[in-house]
């Protein structure tokens, strides 16, 4: 039994965000034209056919840490008639469903033996094989996603339960509980309207509204609970965020894009590290944007070391109440219940200057857990005695500046634990050209070639190098009119001369030398 009220609630959302929503989502349906116009089990080139099928599945089967489709086309390459058995049993209706999605898993394991990639997953798990018969028996299945089906089981607070870890039960279930909801959907004459009215050629028709269902699922897990709204008001939903916006907004090559969240994802801690302005701190949550799939403030949490910063802080300790002391669950040890109650969704902790605190005092005994071979690993806590352990999807992105010669290096425990990441001024990016020559202003771009020229300079210095470079930053967020000569001499005069007399503050030749060249652009 599903909360008939519940749903006719989030059926409003739905419909009042319908044309936006659409746009973004209608690929769902053209995805399962393209596969039922394409796929032959019996192809001769059955990789061609294959690939042809999945060709527009976009991020149902490929995402920016989930290599599903790459996977199973890479095994097809490799052995096609291994492949085309593994859909042939998947797509026999005659055996049990649990029964031919785990063969289906257990056939990939010994591909992944066989022919690697080493070091790589192949993916293929209960969403990605339930997507593959979604898009066979579009009338029948639905995609199956835990924390998607979950989160509409609790919001319709329907008598269906979905437990982590779980799947077999989950999955004899969720179809029931998909149903049940569609019955619903089908009466809305409203939605059903609007919805076949918005289908064109190139879409599949959804005569049962099966993917119709499963979208608004979707659609409810990522919007925010609020209040009544007043006449008017427009509802929140989260944006969607991905790599190519990333690129738009980070100054930083694709390749270095691919590396830096293939390394936080295998290693699950890296610290970004770099000269001032190259924006570590902008590019750490937009990197977790990029990674969850959305821009979802709910998925991430940000702290600033300092030297006064401490394990209680971080993890727990007892605090004065109005009696006594009260034994504190600090920001660390709430994020990672958080994220250990959402588990197939990633979560992002965020440390700013994190060589600003003491590093051993502050992780304590979490040294050990926040390694990627501990994750999930109970260990006992100081405080309480409890079992505790960091999950696997929590990701710790640390930022630390290159330039601050006032801090010890950071701890060699923890720098065991991290992967380090160099970020380098981006002028020289595709986007920040796009956005240099978007500004049409020849003193900005005289002011550029000098900075260039001016890092150069520090990167071949012997006391300086490459991590003291001046940033990128410091010269963006304007457009043509707010590119001003002032704004420009501003930023010379009190965020680079400043930091060249840190540099340079026993050769003032040099920096007079230099502070002459930037005044002279503007002369």
């Amino acid at each position: 039994m599903i909360d008939r009220q519940s749903l006719d609630e989030v059926l409003t959302q739905y419909k009042e965000n319908f044309p936006s929503h659409w746009e973004e989502e209608k690929y769902k349906w053209e995805a399962i034209k393209c596969f039922q116009d394409n796929w032959d089990i019996n192809a001769q080139d059955f990789p061609a056919m294959l690939r042809k099928s999945l060709s527009k599945t976009d991020n149902l089967l490929t995402t920016s840490y989930d290599f599903s489709r790459k996977m199973i086309e890479f095994y097809a390459e490799q052995n096609a008639e291994e492949v085309r058995s593994m859909f042939m049993q998947l797509y026999d209706e005659n055996i049990d469903i649990v029964e031919r999605i785990n063969g289906f898993m257990a056939k990939s394991d010994k591909l992944l033996d066989v022919y690697g990639p080493e070091g790589k997953q192949h993916y293929q798990k209960e969403g990605t094989i339930t997507t593959y018969l979604w898009l066979r028996y579009p009338d029948i299945y639905y995609i199956y996603k835990f924390r998607q089906v979950k989160a509409l089981s609790d919001r319709l607070e329907s008598n269906y339960e979905f437990k982590q870890g779980a799947s077999t039960t989950n999955i004899r279930t969720y179809t029931k509980f998909y149903n049940e909801v569609r019955d619903v959907i089908s009466e809305d004459s409203e939605l059903i309207k609007m919805f076949t009215s918005a289908l064109t050629e190139d879409c599949y028709p959804d005569p049962y509204f099966v993917t119709l269902t499963a979208d608004i699922a979707y659609f409810s897990k990522d919007y925010k609970e609020i209040p009544p709204t007043q006449p008017g008001d427009k509802l929140f939903c989260i944006p969607p965020y991905n790599k190519g916006k990333f690129l738009e907004e980070v100054f930083m090559p694709e390749e270095k894009y691919d590396k830096l969240a293939a390394v936080l994802l295998n290693k699950k801690n890296i610290i970004l590290q770099g000269a001032p302005g190259v924006g570590k701190t902008f590019s750490a949550k937009r990197l977790a944007y990029s990674l969850i799939g959305a821009v979802n403030e709910d998925a991430i949490e940000f702290v600033q070391f300092h030297q006064n910063y401490s394990y209680e802080d971080f993890m727990m300790g007892y605090k004065p109440s109005e009696a006594s002391f009260e034994l504190k669950k600090g920001v660390f040890y709430r994020f990672c219940k958080k994220a250990e109650a959402d588990p197939d969704a990633k979560y992002f902790f965020i440390i700013d200057e994190i060589n600003r605190g003491n590093l051993s005092k502050i992780f304590g005994e979490l040294l050990m857990l926040i390694e990627n071979d501990y994750r999930g690993t109970p260990a006992t806590l100081a405080y309480n005695d409890e079992k505790f352990s960091v999950p696997e999807n929590l990701y710790i992105i640390g930022m630390m500046n290159t330039a601050d010669r006032s801090l010890a290096m950071i701890d060699y425990a923890l720098r065991r634990r991290f992967s380090f990441f160099e970020m380098e001024p981006g002028f020289e990016t595709e986007g920040f050209i796009q956005y240099q020559q978007s500004l049409k202003n020849e003193t900005f771009n005289d002011l550029l070639a000098k900075v260039i020229e001016l890092n150069t300079e520090i990167a071949l210095d012997r006391s300086l190098g490459r991590g003291f470079c001046i940033g990128h930053s410091y010269f963006c967020g304007r457009d043509e009119l707010s590119c001003t000569d002032e704004w420009m001499q501003e930023v010379v005069d009190y965020d680079i001369l400043p930091m060249l007399g840190e540099y340079w503050f026993d050769d003032q030749e040099k920096y007079q030398r230099w502070e002459n060249i930037l005044h002279g652009v503007f002369q």
